[in-house]
């Protein structure tokens, strides 16, 4: 078992933070009920109140409203442990293993350090506060020009409901999105100066990627984060849909845009590790071709007396080991951490609400093929 100090412990601390823990809502399931609450569950009251069924019913049939308001606070604020759980295995590894040099551990220790430090500012989480209430701004501009949907529009003016998803929904669901991009920046940072450390990695390593094959696995903690923002992207989509006809070829190249998104996003932080995965599988090939060049020929020389194509300034070599075994496995060794072992922790949480708003709007001989398609991607 790794001790504390190999944890990035990257959800503990700060002041959101101790703010939960203050207010009793530590627990992250206690946390996501109660944010499940005050984003959904009462505007639906406040609309029975002053509509009565027909307003509650305008609202629960918004795929927004589900998405930003229910779904995305919820699945955002239970997300905070499988990531946790992933990023503290990743860093336990790191050292544990151990796969930085003794020259570097010095670095690879203050990076650890320093994202600690990160973690339990105040700074970015304020940050974050001013782009959710950015954001609650943007929204309600669009609302008071005439563009808040028909649950949050009452005589001609946002009704109360539409106040309060503005104030309480929208700023918790998008201070609650960029704390855990703030979470995500950290993890790059960290990572970034790894990669500029000395590792102890080897082209003969069976994961094939030199011995850091396991940073692959860690989007796998992020798959309830994914869900929840792809759910709100395909309600998005879904508005779209509702107001055009959308045709499935437009359908398609905004799926393979939004994969290609996700990707990104988790194959960033990994960017830095991948270059030295690189630099070691081009310095392998090159190392073991020259020998496997200088074992053969001499085999060749003790077979048949001499070589085929002789070199007369070639030295007398008596004895060479057999190198292709390095060769094969260099040959073999890839930089892409994310790939067809792990991509499917990816895509599945970012497709599937995408494919859930297709079946709603297109008939399934239309969905099938855009299914198989992207899956063959």
């Amino acid at each position: 078992m790794a001790s504390d100090d190999d944890r990035l412990r990257i959800m503990h601390g700060g002041p959101f933070y101790e703010l939960m823990t203050r207010l009793g809502m530590r627990k992250r399931g206690w946390r996501a009920f109660v944010f499940a609450g005050l984003c959904w569950t009462i505007p639906v009251l406040l609309l029975l109140a002053t509509r009565g069924g027909h307003g509650a019913g305008l609202f629960l049939h918004d795929w927004g409203a589900w998405a930003k308001f229910l779904i995305a606070p919820v699945l955002l604020t239970l997300a905070e442990k499988p990531i946790g759980f992933a990023l503290d295995e990743c860093v336990s590894m790191l050292f544990r293993i151990p796969l930085v040099s003794s020259q570097s551990m010095p670095d690879a220790r203050k990076a650890l350090r320093d994202a600690g430090s990160r973690t339990i500012a105040w700074k970015p989480e304020l940050f974050c506060i001013a782009v959710a209430l950015a954001a609650t701004a943007y929204n309600a501009a669009k609302f008071l020009g005439g563009a808040a949907p028909t649950w949050a529009a009452g005589d001609g003016s946002v009704s109360l409901t539409g106040f309060w998803c503005l104030a309480v929904g929208n700023t918790v669901y998008w201070f609650l999105l960029t704390r855990l991009v703030w979470k995500h920046v950290i993890w790059s940072l960290f990572l970034s100066t790894v990669a500029r450390c000395h590792l102890r990695l080897v082209v003969t390593h069976p994961d094939g990627h030199g011995g850091v094959g396991f940073l692959g696995f860690y989007p796998a903690g992020y798959g309830l984060f994914t869900l929840a923002v792809s759910s709100v992207f395909a309600a998005g989509i879904s508005h779209m849909m509702q107001r055009q006809a959308v045709t499935p070829g437009l359908f398609t190249a905004v799926c393979v845009a939004w994969l290609i998104v996700v990707v990104i996003f988790y194959s960033a932080p990994l960017a830095g590790v991948a270059l030295q995965v690189s630099r070691l599988k081009r310095k392998a090939v090159l190392l073991s071709l020259t020998k496997v060049t200088d074992f053969e020929r001499l085999n060749e020389r003790a077979t048949l007396g001499e070589n085929v194509l002789a070199d007369e300034a070639e030295p007398a070599v008596l004895e060479l080991h057999d190198v292709k075994p390095i060769y094969l496995a260099s040959m073999k060794t890839s930089a892409l951490l994310i790939n067809k072992g792990n991509i499917l922790s990816v895509l599945a949480p970012a497709l599937l609400p995408m494919l859930v708003v297709g079946a709603s709007y297109l008939p399934f001989s239309q969905l099938g093929p855009i299914v198989k398609r992207l899956l063959l991607l």
